[in-house]
């Protein structure tokens, strides 16, 4: 056998696992219990708090193992400020590894932390796997389409990553108290705000990780809920301008009924995408006279809209990533349910909406505006209206319908330099060898791929693609939204960078299987950006064997 550098690398890092393996010390339910007698001082944290307490610990037994589950509370500096809440899951059987997870939207509330995201049915647990996981509510507490923890200093500084330091090492110090080793591989994984999260680390904390995922990262906040809240405008504030749900069908199935095709299989995906922009007209879609004339086509407004929000959108005002945002996949494949939530079901007429509306209630609070018959919202805006009330204005009466960026120029950047992370200056994580996957939905309308696709031309353009290529990969999942689409993925992500950290082996091709009740179990590859999957006219559509990833 030939002794390469990638065959003493994996052996190297084998015999090393093993050796911390075998440092750790038994962990077993006692010490699990006794626990939470522990209280973490301010000076094991390195960032400012008053130090951290556990709240309760007991013993849980899932489909992902038998573990310790600790809830805690790190306290803040400000007796004003909430507490950042915590859970932190350790395996009686531990494999040496840790697994820090993301939150999402505006978080305030512990997100599942015993499960890796996305991860297919097949693949044993991460628990169950040996790893540690962890992840807090990012410092206050609420639901995560309400912004208004953001009236709170520190509770806003927590959120934009204060939070990510302070958990991590709240977490190490419980780590070596239950092991009496600290971890030989510590991972980040994140989607959405989480994705966003993942990007912070690799950003300013580049010492304390070693893999890093990060999937639809909302990494340039400020710019993503400008462009949200000036689109809810030009729905809103435009006489006529609104798609209604059957207007949305309609948009999406001329763009199926175009596109589908051009992957080399008509099953409900749209895999090329530059294909699709080449081939789809939007004016087939015209009413005759310009007029609205019903559900079957778009009034001159209409397209107006719909051709503003499929090009790059407008700032008013230049921010770090810009003075445009990504444009939206549209026509790209975005079907019914995901054009809906770009639009909403209804016409809104209200100026504020309220934080308990924005969560499901149907009525608004005292004090709101007046709610029409038929409150609705998209969702981009949904989001946009809390950041301008709560985070730019601070004043939760804002009228953010007559938003104009311009007259908050330097508000926005002060807060851009505070909650953006998109700088591709990660030289830092690069060297003490970090290994960075980045992925995103094609189809995604609440983070635009686009918004992706340029923070990974900016690092092309930093690194080259050699280089770049040593630790950063980056796929774009054809018909995956946000979180649901026409193929709702599962991929192994964390299997796969610990391959890559742990053993030296570099990502192959990538599969990724559909979670769609309908369609659930077909396959797919996930093609390195800018490929996609194309099927290769025989063999079976549902084996990810029978497509080959291209270049347009």
């Amino acid at each position: 056998m030939r002794i390469t550098p990638s065959v003493c690398a994996a052996a190297l890092a084998l015999l090393t696992g093993n050796t911390l393996a075998a440092q750790a010390k038994n962990f077993s339910e006692a010490n699990c219990l006794s626990m939470k007698q522990i209280h973490i001082d301010a000076l094991q944290i390195g960032l400012p708090t008053h130090g951290a307490v556990i709240n309760a610990a007991a013993m849980a037994t899932q489909a992902s193992g038998k573990y310790c589950q600790l809830e805690g509370a790190i306290k803040p500096v400000s007796p004003t400020a909430p507490d950042i809440n915590f859970q932190i899951n350790l395996p009686l059987v531990w494999n040496g590894k840790a697994l820090q997870l993301g939150g999402s939207g505006f978080n305030g509330t512990v997100r599942k932390t015993d499960s890796a995201r996305f991860s297919p049915l097949g693949v044993p647990g991460v628990i169950k796997q040996g790893y540690v996981t962890f992840g807090s509510d990012s410092g206050h507490q609420g639901g995560i389409s309400d912004a208004s923890f953001a009236m709170n200093d520190e509770a806003w500084k927590n959120f934009t990553g204060a939070q990510l330091k302070k958990t991590h090492d709240v977490a190490l110090v419980l780590i070596q108290q239950a092991y009496g080793t600290k971890p030989r591989h510590m991972y980040f994984q994140g989607n959405s705000q989480g994705g966003h999260e993942a990007l912070a680390v690799v950003q300013h904390y580049p010492q304390d990780y070693d893999g890093v995922i990060a999937i639809h990262p909302v990494y340039n906040f400020i710019e993503l809920h400008v462009a949200g809240t000036l689109m809810g405008q030009a729905i809103y504030n435009t006489p006529g301008a609104w798609i209604s749900p059957s207007k949305a069908a309609l948009i999406s199935n001329a763009v199926y009924a175009v596109c589908d095709r051009l992957d080399g299989l008509t099953d409900g995906v749209i895999a090329n995408i530059k294909g699709c922009d080449k081939t789809f007209r939007l004016e087939a879609l015209r009413c005759s006279d310009g007029k609205d004339s019903g559900p079957t086509c778009l009034s001159d407004v209409q397209m107006s809209l719909v051709r503003r929000m499929t090009q790059p959108q407008p700032l008013v005002v230049t921010l770090p990533t810009g003075n445009h945002f990504a444009a939206w996949p549209i026509l790209q494949g975005a079907d019914a349910p995901t054009l809906v939530s770009m639009f909403g079901t209804g016409v809104n007429k209200s100026k504020t909406i309220d934080a308990a509306e924005l969560n499901g209630q149907t009525g608004p609070q005292p004090g709101t505006a007046p709610a029409p018959a038929n409150l609705i919202v998209s969702f981009p805006y949904l989001m946009g209206d809390q950041v301008m009330r709560y985070v730019v204005t601070r004043n939760p009466r804002f009228d953010t319908l007559s938003f104009n960026p311009a007259a908050y120029q330097a508000r926005l950047q002060e807060l851009a330099s505070q909650a953006d992370d998109a700088s591709p200056d990660i030289r830092a994580f690069e060297q003490r060898g970090g290994k960075l996957l980045l992925m995103h939905g094609s189809i995604d309308m609440s983070v635009p791929p686009a918004n992706t696709i340029a923070y990974y031309e900016k690092l092309q353009a930093r690194f080259g693609d050699k280089a770049l290529h040593q630790f950063v990969r980056f796929y774009i999942a054809p018909g995956f939204a946000h979180n649901t689409g026409t193929f709702p993925v599962s991929w192994d992500s964390l299997g796969t960078l610990d391959n890559w950290v742990d053993k030296g082996i570099a990502p192959g091709q990538q599969t990724i299987i559909d979670t769609h009740s309908a369609t659930a179990g077909r396959q797919m590859p996930l093609c390195e950006y800018p490929q996609y999957p194309q099927y290769q006219g025989q063999g079976d559509k549902n084996a990810a064997a029978s497509f080959r990833c291209v270049m347009d």
